[in-house]
C-alpha cells in the first residue's frame, strides 16, 4: 500500500482496494461498537416490577396450589401467607382461627382454579380486599374474599370469607 499525505498531513491510501478494505473495516468496527453498546443496554435493564395487583394474584395462587399439595414445603408457604391474627369464615358460616385453619388443611388432587378476581387497594395501598371465583375440577364452586395488609414489604392474609355457589334461584 503506498500512502501519499492528504490535505489535513495525514497519510491518505492510494489504492482503490485499500480504501475499500477501510471502509469495510470501519462498518465491522462500528457495528461491533454498535453490538456491545446495545447487549450492555438490555442486559441492565431491570425487570418490570409486578404491581401490588398482579403480587396478591400470584400470591392467590401459590396460596391455592400449596393447599392443594399440602406437602411440608406447602404448609411452611401456607404459614408465611397466611397472618398469626388470621380469621376465616368457612363455606358453611364457620369462624376459624390460623391454628384450625391449618389443622383442617388436607391434601387432594381436585383442581382449583381462580377466576374474575377484583382487587381494590385502601389505606394508601396497605389494605386490599380482593375477590374470586373459584372454579373446582372444572365446575364455579365458590366465591372467595380475602383481605390482605402489607406488614413491612409482604403481603398477609388476614381475613377469608368463601361462599359457595348454588344454583341461581327459578325465574317465574
Amino acid at each position: 500500500m503506498v500512502c501519499q499525505n492528504g490535505p489535513n498531513g495525514k497519510p491518505k491510501p492510494t489504492d482503490e482496494r485499500d480504501i475499500g478494505i477501510m471502509k469495510q473495516l470501519t462498518r465491522v468496527l462500528l457495528l461491533a461498537v454498535f453490538v456491545a453498546v446495545a447487549s450492555s443496554i438490555a442486559y441492565a435493564q431491570p425487570k418490570p416490577k409486578m404491581t401490588d395487583e398482579q403480587e396478591l394474584i400470584a400470591l392467590d395462587r401459590q396460596w391455592t396450589a400449596a393447599e392443594l399439595r399440602l406437602n411440608n414445603e406447602d404448609r411452611k408457604t401456607i404459614e408465611g401467607i397466611v397472618a398469626a391474627d388470621y380469621t376465616g369464615t368457612t363455606p358453611f358460616g364457620q369462624i376459624v382461627n390460623k391454628a384450625q385453619y391449618m389443622a383442617n388443611l388436607k391434601h387432594t388432587e381436585d383442581t382449583d382454579v381462580a377466576d374474575e378476581y377484583v382487587v381494590r387497594f385502601f389505606d394508601g395501598g396497605k389494605l386490599a380486599v380482593m375477590s374470586h371465583r373459584g372454579t373446582v375440577n372444572g365446575k364455579p364452586t365458590y366465591r372467595s374474599t380475602h383481605v390482605w395488609v402489607k406488614r413491612g414489604k409482604n403481603w398477609q392474609l388476614i381475613q377469608n370469607h368463601v361462599s359457595n355457589i348454588g344454583e341461581p334461584p327459578a325465574t317465574p
